[in-house]
């Protein structure tokens, strides 16, 4: 399938600076000189691929701001504290301590209160562990509604004269525009068939992000503290040359299809699976949708084909043909792709990593057209003028089946001896066609 997407500028959304907020008691040692630093905490506007930005814009904002802090002499004095954001979308904060000390803040936006409650008293080793998990921010435990996506960011600080820095954050999520889904296959074969679109789905969503990647104050400058290494190469999706590569560990006890209880307070007592729409190594003509809510609804475009909905192509219609689709499908920085891969493979070397899925029913049987999801990027709206149809479906909706294709050189001599001289196998991953020969 052919993937045309198209370049806007950044889809602007700084916000001005507002006057400094009324906030709880601050933290204040006695005994020896102090100064104050006035902590800036301001929302990135998003990156995009984009067509249309107005046409769908970012609605979402700061609802709440959680902030850790820590200390790197004092650590007895590390602390939490809940505030408010200030409407202007610019909120302040101030910290006053010793001299010379250093203070690492990391903020999050929009977490739901027991997921704040259970990151309350963590160490920043624990912030970090990934194979255990202690501090899991888990996406459907209430970590996400349409206008309150999670947010992160971090700033350290030395206190040695009183001064105002900024502390920037990010959306913990990646978003994919969708404007809409044309019919236009290269084989005249496909040409002419009666053809709805029936699903369009996000799938293999990471339900858990761990806090951070390190356990250093000396992180808390760069945007590697959340989402790992810079990445700079051919292949993301999008065509983003230039981003971060997000790998992470599978926590102890992970698995594709498993499900773990937290052990939290409140909604985080109780059992979450591991992915959202798992479709790893399901049978043919199988889309598992299993997400339900407004996970459901961020995650999957369904169509009605029953009552008529979802019309591509008409049979006996020879012409290119289009639907529009107008959706905006939402995925988390949870455990995902972090490395380039073909979505051609056998069923056995088949990936887990987030795909997009286009499935369509041809004639009254279900075609899939999975779509790599490589290095999602953070923050990031993906705006995707239009998907193509250009040739032959899969059966499967995570992978597209490799083909093998095989020539023979054979030579018959006597009843109890065959001697097979040659055999050559293999196929193109991009066209999917063999390689090797003609079979003879």
């Amino acid at each position: 399938m052919r993937k045309i997407l198209t370049l806007l500028l950044p889809l602007a959304l700084m916000l001005p600076v507002s006057c400094s907020k009324e906030l709880p008691a601050q933290h204040n040692p006695t005994g020896d000189e102090e100064h104050t630093v006035t902590l800036q905490i301001r929302a990135s506007g998003t990156q995009t691929k984009a067509y249309n930005t107005s046409d769908l814009s970012l609605t979402d904002g700061v609802k709440r701001l959680d902030l850790y802090i820590f200390h790197q002499t004092a650590t007895e004095d590390d602390r939490h504290v809940t505030i408010t954001p200030d409407p202007s979308g610019t909120t302040e904060f101030k910290i006053r301590e010793k001299v010379g000390e250093r203070v690492g803040i990391i903020a999050f936006g929009n977490l739901d209160a027991d997921t704040a409650e259970l990151l309350e008293g963590k160490t920043l080793s624990q912030f970090a562990d990934d194979y255990n998990m202690p501090c899991p921010i888990v996406w459907t435990a209430n970590n996400f509604d349409f206008d309150r996506i999670p947010m992160v960011g971090a700033k350290d600080t030395y206190f040695r004269t009183d001064n105002t820095v900024e502390l920037e954050m990010r959306r913990l999520m990646w978003r994919i525009d969708i404007g809409s889904i044309v019919y236009d296959p290269e084989d005249e074969s496909l040409r002419g068939k009666d053809v709805y679109v029936k699903n369009i789905a996000i799938t293999n969503i990471g339900n858990h992000f761990n806090p951070t990647k390190s356990n250093s104050i000396g992180h808390f400058y760069t945007w590697y503290l959340f989402f790992g290494n810079n990445y700079n190469s051919e292949g993301a999706f999008g065509g983003i040359t230039d981003g971060f590569t997000f790998y992470t560990n599978a926590p102890t006890g992970w698995s594709q299809g498993g499900t773990w209880n937290p052990g939290g307070p409140g909604i985080l007592n109780q059992d979450y699976p591991r992915t959202i729409n798992n479709n790893y190594k399901k049978d043919p003509g199988v889309l598992n949708i299993d997400a339900t809510g407004k996970y459901l609804t961020a995650t999957c475009q369904s169509y009605d084909i029953a009552n008529g909905e979802g019309r591509l192509a008409y049979a006996g219609n020879t012409a290119t043909q289009s639907m529009p689709v107008g959706k905006s499908l939402y995925g988390f920085m949870g455990r995902g792709c972090f490395s380039n891969y073909s979505a051609v493979s056998t069923f056995a070397n088949q990936v887990d990593y987030p795909k997009l899925v286009i499935e369509l029913v041809v004639d009254g049987r279900s075609r899939f057209y999975p779509v790599c999801i490589t290095y999602p990027q953070p923050n990031t709206v993906y705006q995707v003028d239009k998907i193509t149809i250009v040739g032959e479906g899969s059966d499967y909706s995570n992978f597209i089946e490799q083909k093998y294709y095989a020539t023979f050189s054979i030579s018959v001599k006597d009843w109890d001896q065959l001697e097979v001289n040659n055999i050559d196998v293999g196929v193109d991953p991009v066209t999917g066609q063999p390689v090797g020969g003609q079979q003879s």
